[in-house]
């Protein structure tokens, strides 16, 4: 059950701290006093989306915790799947700061919103006046099924199946699709991959052949070159290397004499060792320095060919090129085995979707069990509840395998004797759809295990007899679960275990909500005010204080 409060710094909320008790705590209080905001702040830590809009004050934080008492509902599973520690009183909390960002915490370990929802979603549900339409929607007729035929056990595993169905389907849709893109490319594809197979292009080639065709193209230069040189080291008048060994020589007999020239002298001889070798280099060169036409003219044609489809592929160098050539293979080699990806996804997506046919079938069955036993409990509700009349069925077409299973569901209705059944979108008034959502929510409380129940108004459109008989509908209800109610109607009001009474007030200039438990003489007042007016007669007193004492004697 929710046991405690606390909001700090919410739209007109300055600071407040409610404590709830165990069965049916209403809330009452003038219209725009703050009752709804109260269950707006609540539904922060339930997990709902905010922005710094909901600030009182714009530049301080606003704080939101909620204690829950889950003592009786066996939830250690959840906590030690998301590595929480447990508590018996458990703490969910929501910050949203000035900057928009917000902050959840349970049991002030930080968590994300889907941890925080997912863990609400167990412990409470806000039933909001604008609910009864989702009657009308496939998704809570689905949900509403499922909670009673098994807690949707079956659903929870037909979504599983459903969701690894999905993705096979997917899988399967785009390999079909890139292998009829490979298909339509694989002739150009091959194509390609043939001009490079030819060419046998080696890492390091192109360079090499490019240094060698510089060479040749420039042949008899090279020669002329080397001959210069040639006569300049080792010719016969005044040749470098004779003047330099003469040299060498007249050095080293100056060291003999003069110490300091010992390193001129190692220096200068290692020098012309480097030089007499450089000389012979050269001239052994100018022997191998023969021009070749046909190797300079199949040189040509090499480079040419490797530039051209260097530059037909859009690649800055053979490596890219080489690299390119193996992308090609590996396309092409992956169609064929794509094909073979696709028999065997395409038997694996057959085995998942004849599962999921099966659990769809489960499912349908459980469905129409329990909806054979829920319309006539629902219309006993009804009956219960001022409609003598109302007949409801719940009836099944069976549709192609979608994300809430294979089943069109209709729930047809209706309040007048003698009158056809006909969807209730079409024949349900306001006050009508408040009473079948409050039978609906009554029958999933039976199976469920849900702590806490909040209705936001959902005595929209009734009155009188009416009124009072929801009123015990719902007290009736809190009896199997913690029940809050925000309502404007005596009859519901007087009903409480617990009354809460909502209000504003102006302190240092501003307006702000308050909230405050009324005892049993306050809560007589405020029954016979919303019997009458805010100065109650003797007479609306009176009236008042019998429907409180008739319902707690």
């Amino acid at each position: 059950m929710l046991a405690r409060l606390h909001v700090r710094n919410y739209a007109i909320i300055s600071e407040l701290d409610v404590q709830f008790a165990d069965g049916l705590t209403i809330i009452t209080g003038e219209t725009g006093a703050g009752k709804s905001i109260l269950i707006g702040a609540l539904s922060l830590v339930l997990g709902k989306r905010a922005d710094s809009s909901v600030l009182y004050v714009a530049d301080d934080k606003c704080v939101v915790e909620a204690h829950f008492d889950i003592r009786s509902y066996e939830l250690q599973s959840f906590f030690t799947e998301n590595d929480l520690d447990y508590e018996p009183l458990t703490m969910l909390r929501r910050e949203i700061n000035a900057n928009g960002k917000s902050r959840a915490f349970i049991n002030d370990t930080p968590v994300n919103l889907n941890q925080l929802r997912d863990l609400a979603s167990v412990l409470i549900d806000i039933h909001s006046q604008h609910e009864v339409l989702t009657l009308k929607t496939p998704e809570f007729r689905a949900r509403f099924l499922d909670a009673s035929a098994d807690g949707g056990k079956q659903f929870d595993r037909f979504q599983r199946v459903f969701t690894d169905w999905s993705g096979l389907k997917r899988k399967v849709l785009k390999m079909k699709t890139d292998l009829q893109n490979a298909s339509a490319d694989e002739d150009y594809l091959r194509f390609q991959l043939n001009e490079l197979t030819e060419l046998n292009l080696q890492e390091g080639e192109l360079t090499t052949a490019q240094e060698r065709l510089t060479t040749l193209e420039n042949m008899e230069e090279i020669n002329r070159s080397l001959s210069q040189i040639n006569q300049g080291f080792s010719g016969a008048d005044g040749a470098l290397i004779d003047l330099l060994q003469s040299l060498d020589a007249e050095v080293r007999s100056l060291a003999r004499k003069f110490p300091k020239a010992k390193d001129w002298s190692d220096r200068l001889h290692s020098n012309l060792i480097d030089i007499q070798d450089i000389a012979s280099e050269l001239e052994n060169a100018t022997g191998d320095m023969n021009d070749d036409p046909a190797e300079l003219l199949a040189l040509q044609e090499r480079v040419d060919e490797i530039l051209r489809l260097m530059t037909k592929h859009r690649k800055h160098s053979e490596t890219e090129l080489l690299a390119f050539q193996q992308e090609l293979e590996e396309k092409l080699s992956g169609i064929g085995y794509s094909d073979e990806q696709l028999t065997l996804l395409n038997a694996e997506l057959e085995i998942k979707g004849a599962q999921l046919e099966e659990e769809a079938n489960t499912l349908s069955q459980l469905r129409k069990a329990a909806a054979a036993s829920l319309a006539p409990q629902i219309c006993a509700e009804l009956h219960e509840m001022g409609m003598p009349d109302a007949e409801m069925s719940i009836e099944f077409e069976k549709t192609d395998i979608g994300a809430l299973g294979q089943d069109t569901i209709e729930m047809k209705f209706t309040s007048n004797k003698g009158q056809s059944l006909q969807d209730i979108s079409k024949v349900a008034s306001g006050g009508e759809l408040s009473r079948l959502m409050l039978a609906v929510k009554s029958e999933i409380a039976k199976t469920s295990k849900l702590p806490a129940i909040i209705f936001d108004e959902i005595d929209t459109g009734v009155s009188g007899d009416v009124a009072n008989k929801v009123g015990y509908k719902i007290k009736n209800l809190s009896s199997r679960m913690q029940v809050l109610c925000i309502t404007h109607l005596p009859q519901i009001a007087s009903k409480a275990n617990q009354h809460l009474y909502v209000y504003k007030e102006i302190e240092n200039g501003k307006t702000i909500t308050q909230v405050r438990e009324l005892n049993k003489e306050e809560r007589i007042i405020e029954v016979a005010k919303m019997l009458s007016n805010a100065n109650p007669t003797e007479a609306a007193l009176t009236h008042a204080k019998n429907m409180v004492e008739e319902t707690t004697s």
